[in-house]
């Protein structure tokens, strides 16, 4: 059966607000890459999300990525830096939970790469978790937990 609202954590190695991370014009953090753990007893699918910095009738066009299998105990990194934004999305699934947010984006069944406002045919939404990287430093690590 499928869990909306799985058991996750999200930990920061090294969290530290930094004036300079303010300072410095375009630069939402120090944050030097974000990780994604699976701690859950299943393989864990996952696909991460972010901003493209591009607008499309108006809206913000994100680019969605996936699937990313982690097995138990793994760990892979999403994202290196620097990184150009503030917010950065995951969404992740196993054969008996899912750990989803409220953002939706755009997936595919198969390996996925789109850059769409509008999920096109073929493609579905799911929400994604929002990670929030401002004023943080170090590498941030995303954990999925739970069965």
């Amino acid at each position: 059966m499928m869990r909306w609202g799985a058991v996750l954590a999200m930990a920061i190695v090294a969290l530290s607000l930094t004036p300079a991370a303010h300072a410095q014009g375009g630069q939402f953090s120090d944050v030097t890459s974000i990780r994604a753990c699976n701690q859950s007893s299943k393989v864990v699918m996952v696909a991460k999300a972010a901003a493209t910095g591009q607008q499309q009738d108006g809206k913000n066009v994100f680019l969605s990525q996936g699937w990313y299998e982690l097995n138990p105990s793994q760990c892979i990194t999403l994202w290196n830096g620097p990184l150009a934004n503030r917010y950065y999305y995951v969404y992740a699934e196993s054969s008996s939970s899912h750990w989803s947010g409220g953002y939706p984006m755009c997936v595919s069944e198969k390996s996925f790469r789109i850059a769409e406002v509008q999920c096109s045919q073929g493609y579905v939404r799911r929400q994604f978790n929002q990670i929030d990287v401002g004023g943080k430093s170090g590498v941030f690590t995303y954990y999925f937990q739970g069965s």
